[in-house]
């Protein structure tokens, strides 16, 4: 079961971390105006800490089991 658990954790860090990149794509560019471009690396930063909060999730499970 922690294996199944890992690998959803997974696949929700690398769904966030895409997110995450979409979101600095649009922070950088500077056809956006400013406003919406902070909007953006605001949500790519909550992204970027959902994904690593997702890995150290998977990381666990993945240790709990090789432990079993």
């Amino acid at each position: 079961m922690d294996a199944v658990k890992a690998g959803i954790e997974k696949a929700k860090e690398a769904m966030d971390h895409k997110t995450a990149e979409k979101k600095q794509e649009k922070a950088n560019d500077p056809s956006v105006k400013p406003s919406e471009r902070l909007d953006a690396q605001f949500d790519a930063d909550k992204a970027a800490c959902k994904a690593a909060e997702h890995h150290v999730k998977a990381e666990h499970h993945h240790a709990k089991h090789v432990a079993n």
